[in-house]
C-alpha cells in the first residue's frame, strides 16, 4: 500500500494553480497587446513612430515596474506575473528561438537574400568578432569592475547578438531599398548563431567546463560547422518528404512547426552543435525549394506562421519587459548610480563598434556584390538593435552560480539597459532617420514608374466614373459624397503617411468624350417603366389562375397557386410535390450562396447577412419561398422601443434619436429588398446554366419561377415606394454602393498593376490597406454626409400633394389640424375589412397599402385616401380589404368630422371630390367605365367637366355624354317631366337632355371620346415585362467590372469562388 504524503498533495496542487496563473497573465498579455496594436492602427493611424514590438514591451515593463512596487497584495493575477517572471531562461530559448528563427529563415524570399549570403556572412562572422572585441576592450578598460578579458569577451559576445526585427518591418513597410532590407534580416539571422557560438565557448571557459584549448578548438568547429552541416542534412530530407506530400495542409502546416522544435532540440541537446545555425541553415534550404510545399498549401502555411509569430511575439517583448523591470530591480543592491551613466557610454560603445565593422569591411562587402550607399550604411548601422536574445543570454549567465553574484548583477543590468535603450530610442527613431535620409523612396525611375502607375488607375477609374454618371440607375447618386473614395484622396492618404508627395505629380485629367462610351456593355431598356414619378396606383394585366407553360404573357402582377393536378395518380401527384418542394430548396440554397457573396462583396452588412441567412434557413424547412420572404418583411417592422421614442416626438432630443432610429431601421429596410430582388436573376442564371434542370418537370418549374417574380415584383414596389419616399436614405445607400464600385474597381486596378510590376510591393501594400479600410467604414458607417448636409427624413405633411398649393398660413394651419391623425402601421396591418361599415379613412404618406380584387392586387401609394368612398357615402360599404403591402405604412386618419373639413375648404374640396369619384368609379362601375384607376384619375383630371357649388343652373348634355353625380341631387327635364336623380349615381344619356343643378350637387360630366381617349394612354399602365429586370438595373444591386481578383474566404456554409470581374447578372 503506497502511503501519499499531504505535503506532495498540496505541492501538486500548488503547481497546477500556478500554471492557471500564469494562463491568466498570458491571456491579459496577449490581449492587451492586440488593444495596443488596434490603438496604433485605428487611432492613431501608424502614426506613433515607435514599433508594436517597441510599444509592446515598453507595456510589459510597465506591468513590472507597477507590480514590483505592489506591497501586501496577492491575487491570481500577481501570481501570474510571479511566476512568469522567475521562469527558468531556459524555457524562453527552447519554445521561443525555435519559432522566430525558423519564421525568419523559412518564409524569407531566397532569390532576395540569396546576393547579400556572403555580405552578411561578412558581417556575422568578422563583423561580430570585431564588435565582440571592441565591447570587450570597453568592459577592461573602461568598467571599473576589474573584469578578466574572458568574462569581458562573454559580455560582448551577449551584446553582438541584434535583433532588428521592428527595423526590418519598418523598412519594408516603407519601401526602401530591399537589398538593404534583405541584408540586415539575414545579418541578424547567422549574427545569432555566431554570437551564440561565441557566448557558448567562453561560457564553458568561465565556468569551468572548458579548460584547454584543444577542447576550445573543438568545441569552435563543433559549433561553427556541425550546426549548419545538420540544418543542411535536415533541410534536405525535409525537402525530399514534403515532395511526397501533396496537399494536406494540416500535415505541411504542423510538420514544419513540429520540424523547427525538432532540429533545435537534437542540435543543441542530443548532438551539441549550435541549433541557431542548424535552424537557420535549415530555413534557408526550405526557403530555397519553398515549392516542395503544395500550391495550395502555401498561402495557409505563410497566413498560419504570420499569426503564430505575432503571438509569439506578444509574448516575448511582454515577458522581457517584466524580466528587465524586475532585473533592473533586482540588482539595485549591486548597482550604483555610476553605472547608469556607464551604460550611457557602452550604448555609445557598441555603436561605434558597429560601425568600426561596417567600415573594415566595406571592401569586402562591395567586392561580393552589395552595394550600398552611405545613407544605407547609416541606416544598416544604427538598425543593429538588441532584443530577446540577449536578455535570454544574460537570464541564462544570471542562472550561472560559479560565476559571483557581483557580476551577475552587472551583467543583468547592463544588458537590461541596452536592450531599453536601444529599442526604445533606435527603434522609435528609425522611422525618422529613414525618412530623412530618403531610404524610404525609390530611384528617380522607380518614382517616375510609380507615377504612371497611379497616373494609370486614376485615368481608368475617372473613365468609370464618367461611365456610372451615364447610367440613369445612379441618377441618385450624390457625386460630391464619392470624392472621398476617388483615387487622389487615397494617394494624398498614401503620402501623407509615407510623407511622399507623389499626388502633387498627377497631371489634369481630360474631359472624357461622349465616344468613349461606346465599350459599354448595351444598357437594358425599360420602355413600359419611363415615368418620372413612380404611379400612386399601380394595376396591369393578371395572369389567369389556370396558367400553364405553353401560353406567353407579357405581364405579370400577381400569381394565385392552384392545387397540381396532373390528372394522375396519388403518386404522380406525390412526386411532383417533392420535386417543386426539392426544386424550391435548391434554388434557396443558391440564394444563400449570393447572400454571401453579396456580403463578400461588401454590399450588405453583416447583420443583413444575419437575417438572410436565417430566413433561408427557416424556409428550407418548410420549403417555401414565402416563408423566406415573410420572415424578411418581419424585419421591417417598427421596434416597440422606436414606437415608443416616436410618441414623444415633441421633445427635439427625442425626436432627433427617433429620427436617427428611423433613418437606420429604412437603411436596413432597403438593404434587405435589395438584397432579396436579385432572387429573379439567381433564377434566371440557374435556368441557363442548368437548362435540363427546368425540362424535368416544365410545368412545375415555371410555377416557382413564376412564385419567385411575384416576390420579385413585391420588392420591386417596395424599392420604388422607398426612392420617393425616403429620398435621403435611398440617396446614401445608392451612393455607398456606388462608392463600393469604385473602390472595388480601384482594388482591381492597383492588383493589376502589381501583378504586372508595375507598383511594388510596398506601395501596393498601403493602397490596398486603404482601400479596405473604406470599404471596412462603408459596410459599417455607411458614406459621410457632405457638411451642411442633415440626416433628416421629411415631414409626412410636406409629402402630400393635396395641401402644396395653399398659402403659408392655410398651409401651417391644416399642418396642425393633421398633426394629431398622423399614424405608423407595420406591414401586413390590415385597415379595412370588405363589408365593414367604414368610419376611418386612410390618407397614404409614405408606404404601400395592398388590396386584392377578383385575386388581382392594385396597390395604393403617396397621395391615395383608401376607404373614402365609404366613409363619404354611408350607404356604401368598404368594397374590399385595404392591408398593408410589405414594408411600413404612414398615413394620416381621416374621420366625417376630417373629411367635412375637408369638403368645407374651397381649395381642397375639389381634389378631394375627385379622389371620392374616382374610387366610386372603380369600385362601383368597372362595367360600365372600363378604365384602370390611372386612367380614371386622368378622366377627371382632365377631361371631365366638374359641377359643384352651382345655384340653381342648368346644363346641356350631349347624346352619349356620362352624368355622374357624387353628392345632392339632380333633376332631369325631358318632354315637361321632371326626374330627379340622386346621389352616387351614373347616368348615361342616349339623347340630348337638360340639367338642373343646384347649390347641393356635386357632379362630373364627359364624353364616350374621353373615355376612348383614356383608354389609349398606355403609359398610364405599369408594366413588368418577364424578360426586362423592372426599372432597377442589377448593374445597381451588383457592384460588378470587368477582370478577376482573388477568391473569397471559406464560409461555415459553403465554399465560395468569387470572380469580383464577372458582371452582374452572373454574381
Amino acid at each position: 500500500m503506497t502511503v501519499i504524503d499531504n505535503s506532495t498533495i498540496n505541492s501538486h496542487v500548488g503547481e497546477e494553480h500556478a500554471i492557471g496563473t500564469v494562463i491568466l497573465f498570458l491571456s491579459f498579455a496577449v490581449l492587451a497587446g492586440c488593444v495596443c496594436k488596434l490603438i496604433l492602427s485605428q487611432i492613431l493611424k501608424n502614426k506613433f513612430p515607435a514599433p508594436f514590438t517597441v510599444i509592446v514591451l515598453i507595456l510589459g515593463f510597465s506591468i513590472g515596474m507597477i507590480i514590483a512596487h505592489i506591497y501586501g497584495v496577492t491575487n491570481d493575477f500577481l501570481l501570474g506575473e510571479k511566476v512568469l517572471r522567475e521562469i527558468n531562461p531556459h524555457l524562453i530559448y527552447y519554445i521561443f528561438l525555435p519559432l522566430l528563427i525558423f519564421d525568419s529563415a523559412f518564409n524569407s524570399h531566397f532569390h532576395v537574400i540569396r546576393p547579400h549570403i556572403l555580405s552578411a556572412i561578412l558581417l556575422a562572422g568578422p563583423g561580430v568578432l570585431i564588435s565582440t572585441s571592441i565591447v570587450a576592450v570597453f568592459g577592461v578598460y573602461i568598467f571599473p569592475y576589474h573584469w578578466s578579458w574572458l568574462v569581458s569577451i562573454m559580455f560582448g559576445s551577449i551584446l553582438s547578438a541584434t535583433d532588428p526585427v521592428a527595423v526590418v518591418a519598418l523598412l519594408h513597410e516603407s519601401g526602401a531599398s530591399k537589398s538593404l532590407a534583405a541584408l540586415i534580416d539575414l545579418e541578424s539571422l547567422l549574427n545569432d548563431g555566431s554570437a551564440f557560438v561565441i557566448f557558448m565557448v567562453f561560457r564553458d571557459i568561465v565556468v569551468g567546463k572548458s579548460d584547454n584549448a584543444k577542447k576550445i578548438i573543438i568545441d569552435i568547429a563543433k559549433f561553427t560547422i556541425g550546426g549548419p552541416a545538420f540544418g543542411i542534412a535536415c533541410g534536405i530530407v525535409a525537402v525530399i518528404v514534403f515532395n511526397l506530400i501533396h496537399n494536406e495542409p494540416e500535415v505541411e502546416i504542423i510538420s514544419t512547426f513540429g520540424l523547427a522544435y525538432l532540429i533545435f532540440y537534437v542540435a543543441d541537446v542530443e548532438i551539441g552543435v549550435s541549433a541557431v545555425l542548424a535552424v537557420v541553415v535549415m530555413g534557408l534550404f526550405m526557403a530555397k525549394h519553398k515549392y516542395c510545399i503544395s500550391s495550395h498549401v502555401q498561402v495557409p502555411m505563410a497566413n498560419t506562421w504570420r499569426i503564430i509569430i505575432d503571438f509569439a511575439n506578444i509574448l516575448i517583448f511582454i515577458i522581457t519587459g517584466i524580466i528587465l523591470a524586475h532585473s533592473l530591480i533586482g540588482t539595485k543592491t549591486t548597482i550604483i548610480i555610476h553605472d547608469f551613466g556607464f551604460s550611457i557610454l557602452l550604448y555609445i560603445a557598441i555603436h561605434l563598434a558597429r560601425l568600426s565593422s561596417a567600415l573594415i569591411l566595406y571592401p569586402f562587402i562591395r567586392w561580393s556584390g552589395v552595394h550600398l550607399s552611405w545613407r544605407e550604411y547609416t541606416v544598416l548601422v544604427w538598425g543593429g538593435l538588441r532584443g530577446s536574445m540577449s536578455v535570454i543570454l544574460a537570464l541564462m549567465v544570471d542562472s550561472e552560480e560559479q560565476i559571483d553574484i557581483e557580476t551577475r548583477h552587472r551583467f543583468l543590468f547592463h544588458i537590461c539597459m541596452i536592450t531599453l535603450l536601444t529599442l526604445i530610442i533606435n527603434g522609435t527613431s528609425s522611422k525618422f532617420l529613414v525618412r530623412l535620409l530618403g531610404v524610404d523612396h525609390g530611384t528617380p525611375e522607380s518614382e517616375r514608374i510609380l507615377v504612371q502607375a497611379l497616373e494609370h488607375m486614376r485615368k481608368q477609374t475617372a473613365i468609370q466614373l464618367h461611365k456610372m454618371k451615364q447610367e440613369k440607375q445612379f441618377s441618385d447618386v450624390d457625386w460630391t459624397m464619392l470624392n472621398e473614395y476617388l483615387p487622389e484622396t487615397l494617394v494624398q492618404e498614401m503620402d501623407a503617411q509615407r510623407r511622399t508627395s507623389v499626388h502633387r505629380r498627377f497631371s489634369v485629367l481630360p474631359e472624357f468624350p461622349d465616344n468613349i462610351l461606346q465599350d459599354v456593355h448595351e444598357k437594358s431598356t425599360v420602355k413600359d417603366i419611363e415615368l418620372k414619378s413612380v404611379p400612386s396606383i399601380c394595376e396591369t394585366d393578371s395572369i389567369p389562375i389556370n396558367f400553364t407553360p405553353g401560353q406567353q404573357y407579357s405581364t405579370l402582377r400577381h400569381i394565385v397557386w392552384s392545387t397540381i393536378d396532373m390528372g394522375s395518380s396519388d403518386k404522380n401527384k406525390n412526386e411532383n410535390v417533392d420535386f417543386r418542394n426539392e426544386l424550391t430548396t435548391r434554388f434557396l440554397t443558391a440564394l444563400l450562396v449570393d447572400y454571401e457573396k453579396q456580403w463578400f462583396l461588401g454590399m450588405i452588412r453583416r447583420r443583413t447577412l444575419y437575417i438572410l441567412i436565417q430566413s433561408v434557413e427557416k424556409a428550407k424547412h418548410q420549403h417555401s419561398l414565402k416563408v423566406h420572404w415573410q420572415l424578411i418583411v418581419e424585419h421591417f417592422r417598427l421596434s416597440r422601443s422606436l414606437k415608443i421614442l416616436m410618441r414623444f416626438n415633441g421633445i427635439d432630443c427625442i425626436k432627433k434619436q427617433s429620427h436617427k432610429l428611423l433613418f437606420d431601421h429604412i437603411f436596413l429596410t432597403i438593404e434587405l429588398t435589395l438584397a432579396f430582388h436579385s432572387a429573379r436573376t439567381r433564377m434566371d442564371n440557374i435556368q441557363k446554366q442548368f437548362p435540363e434542370l427546368a425540362k424535368i418537370d416544365e410545368r412545375i418549374w415555371h410555377e416557382v419561377y413564376q412564385e419567385i417574380h411575384f416576390y420579385h415584383v413585391t420588392a420591386t414596389y417596395i424599392l420604388l415606394d422607398i426612392q420617393q419616399s425616403y429620398e435621403l436614405c435611398w440617396q446614401i445607400h445608392m451612393t455607398k454602393r456606388c462608392a463600393q464600385i469604385l473602390l472595388k474597381y480601384e482594388l482591381k486596378m492597383i492588383t493589376e498593376l502589381y501583378e504586372t510590376g508595375m507598383l511594388g510591393k510596398s506601395i501596393y501594400s498601403h493602397i490596398n490597406e486603404l482601400i479596405e479600410k473604406k470599404l471596412f467604414s462603408l459596410e459599417f458607417y455607411r458614406v459621410q454626409m457632405p457638411k451642411g448636409h442633415v440626416k433628416a427624413i421629411k415631414n409626412a405633411f410636406d409629402l402630400l400633394p393635396f395641401f402644396q398649393s395653399l398659402a403659408v398660413p392655410e398651409y401651417r394651419r391644416w399642418k396642425a389640424i393633421m398633426k394629431p391623425t398622423h399614424r405608423w402601421f407595420q406591414p401586413n396591418k390590415t385597415l379595412i375589412k370588405k363589408g365593414d361599415t367604414v368610419s376611418t379613412a386612410y390618407l397614404i404618406v409614405r408606404g404601400i397599402v395592398q388590396c386584392d380584387i377578383d385575386t388581382v392586387p392594385i396597390y395604393y401609394r403617396s397621395g391615395n385616401i383608401i376607404g373614402i368612398d365609404a366613409l363619404f357615402s354611408q350607404n356604401l360599404t368598404a368594397h374590399d380589404t385595404y392591408f398593408v403591402s410589405g414594408g411600413l405604412l404612414e398615413a394620416y386618419r381621416i374621420d366625417n368630422t376630417l373629411l367635412n373639413q375637408f369638403l368645407n375648404d374651397e381649395n381642397l374640396a375639389p381634389s378631394i371630390y375627385r379622389e371620392i369619384a374616382r374610387h366610386i368609379l372603380t369600385n362601383s362601375y368597372q362595367e360600365r367605365v372600363p378604365l384602370n384607376r390611372l386612367q380614371v384619375r386622368l378622366l377627371l383630371h382632365q377631361r371631365a367637366k366638374f359641377y359643384w357649388n352651382q345655384s340653381e343652373i342648368s346644363i346641356q348634355l350631349k347624346e352619349n355624354q356620362r352624368l355622374f353625380i357624387l353628392a345632392g341631387n339632380v333633376i332631369h327635364l325631358s318632354n315637361n317631366e321632371k326626374k330627379t336623380y340622386e346621389s352616387i349615381q351614373l347616368q348615361i344619356f342616349d339623347s340630348e337632355a337638360e340639367i338642373l343643378l343646384n347649390s347641393s350637387t356635386v357632379a362630373y360630366s364627359w364624353m364616350y371620346e374621353d373615355e376612348e381617349f383614356c383608354s389609349k394612354d398606355t403609359d398610364l399602365t405599369v408594366h413588368f415585362p418577364l424578360q426586362t429586370h423592372g426599372l432597377l438595373s442589377n448593374d445597381l444591386l451588383y457592384p460588378g467590372y470587368s477582370g478577376e481578383i482573388t477568391s473569397s474566404p471559406e464560409r461555415r456554409r459553403s465554399s465560395l469562388l468569387v470572380n469580383s470581374g464577372a458582371h452582374s447578372t452572373e454574381v
